[in-house]
Order: C-alpha cells, then structure tokens, then sequence
C-alpha cells in the first residue's frame, strides 16, 4: 500500500470514529434524561419555597404601606379609622367599603391583595382586614376604631391576612365576629399569617402569641375567643 492510499484509509477510519462519537447511543439519552428529570425534581421544591417567601415578603411590604395610610389617615381624622360595616363592594357609596377613604393614602388598590391567600380566597382582591374586634366587645355593634384607644400598639392587632373565606368581592373585611387570622390552619407564607400591628410592624405568626399579641385596647395577650370582661 502506498503512501497516499495509507493516508486515505487513516483518513476514513478517523472519519468513521468521529462520526461514531458525535452522537449519543439510545442508552445515553435515556440516561442523561433520567438525571435531568432528577435534577429538575430536586429544584422545582426549592424554586416553589423561594416563590413562596418572594410572595410573603411582598405582602408584609403591602401591610406596612397599609399601616402608613391608616395612620396618615387618622391623623387627618383626630385618631380615627373609617368604619368596617360588613360586606361591601368597592364601588358602594354608603356606606363606603373601610378601605375606600384611605386610597388618597395608599395610592393604587395593588396593594390590597396578597398573592397567595387571593389565590386561595377565590381570587379575591381584598386580602386584608381591620381589625376591630375591640370595638365590638367594648360596644356591642359595629363601630369605627379610634387609634388614640390602643395603648398597646405594638401588640395591637389591627389588620393582616384576611384567613377566612369572605365573598371575594367584600372589600370590607373585619373581625368583628370572626377570628380572621387563626380560625383555620394558614395556607399560605408557609403556614404563617402576616400581621399589622398599631405601632405599624409587621409580622408572621403560625397561631396566636399571647406574649406578643393582643385584640384589646388596653389589655395584653387577651384572645380573640375571650369573654368581653377580659377586654
């Protein structure tokens, strides 16, 4: 064999060799789809979770810039909150739905609605409550809620998470007669519910914290369940 006919036939078998490993056997494939398959399950979990915390810190964002308008709010009005009245739609006017009067405050209705307890509650567009309970144990009706009353502001429950299934379309929420944080087991911010206190910090709880919160005016660590004489 000449030279040239060597070097053409080195030259098809290093061809043929090339050619041979530029693809994937069926075996390979399957294997490196078995192992993405794997990667992504392992991933999937953790991209949720991190979603799940991006959501809960957005909606503790939204309860402070809702704490700022209602103080705002109540500095304009000598200490006093617009009335929770039941279910009321946001285009109702009279009475007004409690989160209407405080949209000058807030700027845009964004920020009322939490993405992961709206997507919960139907969808709702109205995730968070006023919390008066007080008002109703002190009087026995519904009633605005005056923020020079609480002496615990720091404990104070005055809104949150609305956990409760109201109509979606309530933009009225309170906790009059219901106890709209810690009825249910949280479904969302794993398994916590963002809460707005007066003093207008927010934070995330799994059940009620007597050392910590409180639905009274005046007294500490006093249940939503408690009788009126303990508010």
């Amino acid at each position: 064999m000449n030279t040239g006919d060597r070097d053409a036939s080195l030259h098809a078998l290093f061809m043929e060799m090339r050619q041979r490993n530029s693809g994937f056997t069926l075996i390979e494939l399957l294997v490196v789809i078995a192992i993405i398959a794997i990667l992504a399950s392992m991933l999937l979990p953790a991209l949720s979770k991190a979603k799940e915390r991006a959501n809960a810190a957005k909606c503790m964002s939204q309860l402070r810039q809702l704490g700022y308008a209602m103080r705002m709010y109540g500095d304009d009005e000598n200490g006093w909150l617009p009335q929770a009245n039941g279910t009321v739609y946001w285009t109702n006017s009279a009475p007004l739905p409690w989160m209407r009067p405080l949209l000058s405050y807030y700027q845009t209705t964004n920020v009322l609605r939490c993405p992961d307890y709206s997507q919960h509650y139907s969808k709702s567009p109205f995730s968070y409550f006023l919390g008066n309970r007080a008002v109703w144990m002190t009087t026995a009706a519904a009633g605005p809620l005056k923020l020079d009353r609480v002496t615990l502001a720091s404990q104070y429950i005055l809104s949150g998470d609305t956990n409760w299934a109201f109509e979606p379309e309530d933009a009225d929420p309170d906790n009059y007669t219901q106890d709209t944080l810690f009825s249910f087991v949280p479904p969302a911010h794993m398994n916590r519910v963002n809460i707005l206190f007066a003093d207008g910090h927010v934070t995330a709880y799994k059940k009620f914290m007597p050392g910590e919160m409180t639905f009274s005016f005046t007294k500490p660590g006093v249940a939503f369940d408690d009788p009126p004489t303990a508010f």
